[in-house]
């Protein structure tokens, strides 16, 4: 018995061998392809990181700008609250514990305590109770970013009629220079 041993090659013509060997070289990507894929995944990432981080700079800004805005104006209700309660318990001076508050030497108002206190040198910085949800100056509270304080000025002769100006000033997160905002009211002596 003769036993005749067949081999048998699926890739029988050179052809079909080099097609094969070509095919295969070119199943993986190259490092061009690679580094055009990653520069397009990069640049389509950026459009919307910038996006959420412009998103969340502005929303930071206007919760302070709110806040800052809510802060003067409780200056200005106390100051007219101080005016008027000086007035209807027959105090010789209307802006008694308000007139030393000058553009030069500016108070602090404390709501919590009641309190409007001349600033020795800067004014310092407000504090917060997160428990009570108050602005004050307790030592026991942390700092806040706002810096808080107001000024009287006479307008005209006659003691009849100031100014009071309260001005909110903080520094944002993201911005180089310190941000204000300033509400001015005139205050009459209605008496």
């Amino acid at each position: 018995m003769k036993y005749r041993l067949k081999i048998t090659n699926k890739l029988r013509t050179v052809s079909e061998k080099r097609r094969f060997i070509a095919s295969s070289a070119c199943s993986g990507f190259s490092l061009l392809e690679t580094l055009v894929a990653l520069a397009i995944l990069t640049v389509t990432m950026l459009g919307p990181m910038t996006l959420a981080s412009s998103s969340i700079r502005s929303a930071s800004l206007s919760h302070n700008n709110v806040s800052a805005s809510f802060l003067a104006e409780e200056v200005l209700e106390m100051v007219r609250a101080k005016r008027d309660s000086n007035i209807y318990a027959g105090a010789a001076d209307w802006l008694d514990g308000l007139s030393q508050c000058t553009s030069i030497a500016p108070c602090t108002v404390d709501v919590v305590t009641d309190t409007i206190e001349q600033c020795v040198g800067t004014c310092e910085k407000l504090k917060y109770d997160s428990d009570s949800g108050m602005y004050g100056y307790d030592i026991n509270w942390p700092d806040t970013i706002f810096t808080r304080y107001m000024y009287v000025e006479p307008v005209g002769s006659g003691n009849k009629e100031v100014k009071v100006s309260a001005i909110i000033k903080w520094r944002e997160r993201f911005l180089l220079n310190d941000s204000t905002i300033t509400l001015d009211e005139s205050l009459f002596n209605w008496k």
